[in-house]
């Protein structure tokens, strides 16, 4: 019978374990009674090992985050219990229950401890207990899981559209229209970190008041100042020299009398890849909205989409809403923070993918629908059925790999999205049962 002294683990060995005890009930500290119904997926980034796992207690399903230790000491040993990072973590996972202490989190509330050595009878290792749809599908099962992917990409599509649907309903002006199409896309280039502020600069700097303004400078002004991103709102005792700065913030104190601004706390500015800036994105935005000045968003976003060819001109599209970097964002991914070699694009490839599938041909699809278009929602139908995939996130790759499909697997974007449609209804809500893909 292996003991603590004559083993030494690692997490990532006790994270394995972790994985490999679906479907099993056990017992925490304290004899609380848990049955693991989805452990999550690993996360690449700060906080918790896991996210989305799902586990019953008691008579009902708890979701969140999962935490894996070798000791529980180390909890405290790596002071999670002082970070909200870690406020929505639902089960510490430790190989040996070495403390007297509960699991605190930064909120005040504790969470159970699962020691694996007890609850497994001091079995370090385990034979392997997966999920159904861990299992490699065989080659004669692979098209059909690729058919389930689609269909469950297309749902995901008629979801998003419908979320546009609603916005758009009793809408009579095209501007009003396009005011929702703009909010979408804001929303999109927040990423996780940001969406919600995008969304709120959005409201509180419409696309009507943008498209009014002339030039590039008062439309990257009137966003910067209103999300209060300019140096003078974030450094008031400090100024930027460089001549394309001092000329936004001319122009900022020309018109901020009657704008309602953000704050710097509104944002999340750390632990963001330097392309990721909300500066940066904001910045690619106002050089789109220069480009559609004459026609508009809503008619320059719906003409793409319809001089898209098919089935495989995407890149009709996809450069439609590519933006390089020039002048000062050339090489700068914030206000006096220069990258040491020259910076890619403002809105490159991989994002311009993003904002097609998930905004453009929903969108387009949705307006095309509510406005009798039929010709126009068909063909973002059919763009979407046919894209490219896009560069995997931590979501699709995690999917992949529970579904045995790394390496060339000759997904689509919408096979891709098919598995994110997954992960988020079935998955992380624990219907494994239910699971079209599995049935």
């Amino acid at each position: 019978m292996a003991t603590r002294k004559r083993i030494e683990l690692t997490e990532r060995q006790v994270a394995v374990v972790w994985q490999q005890i679906v479907g099993r009930n056990l017992a925490c500290t304290g004899d609380e009674p848990i049955k693991v119904i989805y452990p999550g997926r690993a996360n690449g980034d700060k906080g918790p090992d896991f996210r989305d796992a799902v586990i019953r207690q008691q008579s009902s399903l708890a979701r969140g985050d999962v935490e894996v230790h070798v000791r529980s000491s180390d909890w405290y040993g790596h002071e999670h219990h002082a970070d909200a990072e870690y406020n929505d973590v639902i089960l510490h996972v430790v190989m040996w229950h070495n403390c007297n202490s509960i699991t605190l989190l930064q909120s005040g509330r504790s969470v159970p401890v699962l020691s694996l050595s007890q609850a497994l009878q001091h079995q370090a290792y385990l034979l392997p207990h997966r999920l159904a749809c861990f299992q490699t599908p065989g080659q004669p099962d692979r098209k059909r899981l690729l058919g389930s992917l689609s269909s469950a990409g297309e749902e995901r599509f008629r979801h998003k559209a419908a979320r546009f649907r609603e916005d758009l309903v009793g809408l009579t002006a095209r501007e009003e229209a396009g005011q929702v199409l703009f909010r979408g896309m804001m929303r999109a280039l927040g990423y996780a970190k940001n969406t919600s502020p995008f969304e709120e600069l959005a409201d509180r700097m419409p696309l009507k008041g943008l498209e009014a303004g002339q030039g590039l400078a008062v439309k990257q002004a009137l966003l910067l100042g209103t999300a209060g991103l300019l140096p003078s709102q974030r450094w008031p005792d400090e100024s930027v020299s460089a001549p394309e700065v001092q000329k936004l913030e001319q122009t900022w104190r020309s018109a901020r009398e009657s704008l309602r601004t953000m704050s710097k706390e509104d944002w999340n500015l750390s632990h963001i890849y330097p392309n990721n800036s909300p500066v940066r994105r904001i910045i690619a935005q106002s050089h789109l909205l220069e480009r559609y000045r004459k026609d508009g968003l809503l008619t320059a976003m719906i003409d793409l989409v319809m001089k898209t060819p098919l089935p495989k001109g995407q890149h009709t599209l996809e450069n439609g809403l590519t933006v390089a970097g020039r002048g000062y964002w050339r090489d700068h991914f914030d206000f006096a923070a220069r990258s040491r070699t020259r910076m890619s694009a403002l809105l490159g490839n991989n994002k311009a993918r993003e904002l097609a599938v998930n905004v453009a041909l929903p969108f387009a699809y949705s307006w095309g629908q509510l406005t009798g278009e039929t010709g126009l929602a068909e063909r973002a139908l059919e763009v979407y059925r046919s894209y490219p995939r896009l560069t995997d996130n931590c979501i699709t790759l995690h999917m992949k790999k529970q579904f045995g499909l790394e390496g060339p697997s000759g997904l689509t974007a919408c096979h891709q999205q098919g598995l994110i449609h997954i992960f988020r209804c079935y998955c992380r809500e624990g219907r494994c049962s239910q699971c079209p893909l599995v049935a």
